[in-house]
């Protein structure tokens, strides 16, 4: 019994020293995900873990967690994001608006977690911000040739005015 101990002993103090060295992983993570300022939301379509539970009135409560990328407190974070959909008398669920929390205050099996996807949540943000700045690139060409056209119909008229001379000044 006392070498079953032991072994627990360790194995605990594995884990929480790995634990650690994850969660300074995670926030050094986050900050850097901060300091590019992206500034876009983003929830991972698959959920990081699904509970089920029955509720007062007899009814099935499903929690999903999800890993996102969302605004907390005015910033942007690796966040969890907890939906609960509840069964009605008539079959369907009605979502809500969901929960969220910062990654690094979730529980630890919900870290470890989401860990797994942030290669697909930095491909997804990296996505999206290249067709961001394929858009914005457009849109200045759009900009800037308009701005062009009204310039050259300006000069156009002020050289028109110029060419008949000063207006006459009604006495």
């Amino acid at each position: 019994m006392n070498e079953r101990l032991n072994q627990l002993g360790q194995a605990a103090q594995r884990l929480n020293e790995g634990s650690d060295q994850l969660n300074a992983l995670i926030s050094a993570i986050d900050k850097a995900l901060g300091r590019l300022m992206i500034g876009m939301d983003y929830v991972h379509p698959r959920p990081l873990q699904e509970s089920m539970s029955i509720g007062r009135d007899g009814k099935r409560v499903i929690e999903l967690c999800f890993l996102g990328y969302l605004r907390v407190q005015g910033e942007y974070h690796l966040v969890i994001k907890t939906v609960k959909i509840l069964e009605s008398k008539i079959a369907l669920a009605s979502e809500t608006p969901g929960n969220v929390i910062p990654l690094l205050q979730a529980p630890r099996v919900l870290r470890h977690a989401a860990v797994d996807l942030f290669p697909e949540l930095i491909q997804v943000l990296s996505n999206q911000v290249g067709d961001l700045v394929a858009q914005m690139e457009r849109r200045c060409t759009t900009a800037k040739g308009l701005l062009e056209q009204l310039e050259g119909l300006e000069a156009q008229i002020t050289a028109a005015r110029e060419a008949r001379g000063p207006e006459p000044v009604d006495a």
